[in-house]
C-alpha cells in the first residue's frame, strides 16, 4: 500500500521531468522593432512554447503549474505527437520586446524575450533573442536534481515569423534557416509591405544563447 502511494505521488513529477527540450515560435513586426529601439519603449508579444514530455495521456497539472512561473500569461493550447515521434505540450505565453537586457533580467518574468536596440556608432537596429539566465538556471537545476540530466537549449528550435508592416524593410540575417532554406553567411533580404519571412535558428545559435544569454537574429538596415 505504501509503495502504491509513493508511485502515485511520483507519476506527475516524473512526467514533467521527462521533458528535455523546449521550442519557441513567435511573431515580430518591423514597426514594433523600430519603436522599441528608437523610443526605449517595451512591448509584450505572444509566443507559442512547446515543451517535450513523455506522454500526453498523463495529468498535465503539475507541469503547467511549474511552467507558469517561467512565463507571463501562460495558457495551455494542446498536446500532441510531432514528426520526431515525441510528445509536446504547446502553450501560448507573452514575452517582452525590450531595448534593455538588464531590466529584462531583473524582472524575472519571462524565460526568453527579444532585444531590439541601437548603438551609438551605427544607425542600424540590432535584434536578438535573449535568455533570463537566472530562470533558466533554476529550471535546469530543478530538472537535473531529479533526473541527473540538465536542461539544454542546444536542440531547441527558435522560430521567428518576421512581418513587415512598413513600406520596405532591408535586413541582414545571421546564419540560420530562412523560409526553410539554410544560409551560412550573413545574407541580405528586402521585404515589401505586408511580406513575411520565417527565420529558424541553428543549433549553434541555440548553444550561444544558453552560454551567453543572447544570440543575434538579424540587423535592420536603416
Amino acid at each position: 500500500m505504501v509503495s502504491k502511494i509513493k508511485l502515485t505521488l511520483l507519476l506527475p513529477i516524473l512526467f514533467f521531468l521527462s521533458a528535455c527540450k523546449i521550442d519557441f515560435n513567435g511573431d515580430l513586426y518591423t514597426s514594433d522593432l523600430i519603436d522599441v529601439a528608437e523610443n526605449s519603449s517595451e512591448l509584450t508579444l505572444p509566443m507559442e512554447v512547446s515543451f517535450q514530455v513523455s506522454s500526453c495521456d498523463e495529468d498535465l497539472t503539475s507541469m503547467h503549474n511549474t511552467l507558469s512561473s517561467y512565463f507571463t500569461d501562460y495558457n495551455f493550447l494542446n498536446c500532441g505527437t510531432r514528426e520526431d515521434f515525441m510528445s509536446y505540450v504547446t502553450s501560448r505565453v507573452q514575452v517582452p520586446l525590450t531595448n534593455d537586457q538588464d531590466s529584462f533580467n531583473k524582472s524575472n518574468n519571462s524565460l526568453v524575450g527579444y532585444l531590439s536596440t541601437k548603438y551609438e556608432d551605427s544607425p542600424n537596429i540590432y535584434v536578438y533573442l535573449i535568455l533570463n539566465t537566472n530562470l533558466f538556471s533554476n529550471l535546469s537545476n530543478y530538472i537535473e536534481n531529479e533526473t541527473f540530466t540538465p536542461l539544454s537549449l542546444e536542440e531547441s528550435k527558435f522560430i521567428i515569423n518576421l512581418n513587415n508592416d512598413i513600406n520596405e524593410a532591408d535586413i541582414d540575417i545571421y546564419p540560420s534557416y530562412v523560409d526553410s532554406k539554410p544560409i551560412v553567411w550573413v545574407t541580405n533580404y528586402k521585404l515589401g509591405k505586408r511580406e513575411k519571412i520565417t527565420i529558424s535558428n541553428s543549433n549553434v545559435s541555440s548553444a550561444h544563447l544558453e552560454a551567453n544569454s543572447w544570440t543575434p537574429i538579424f540587423v535592420f538596415i536603416m
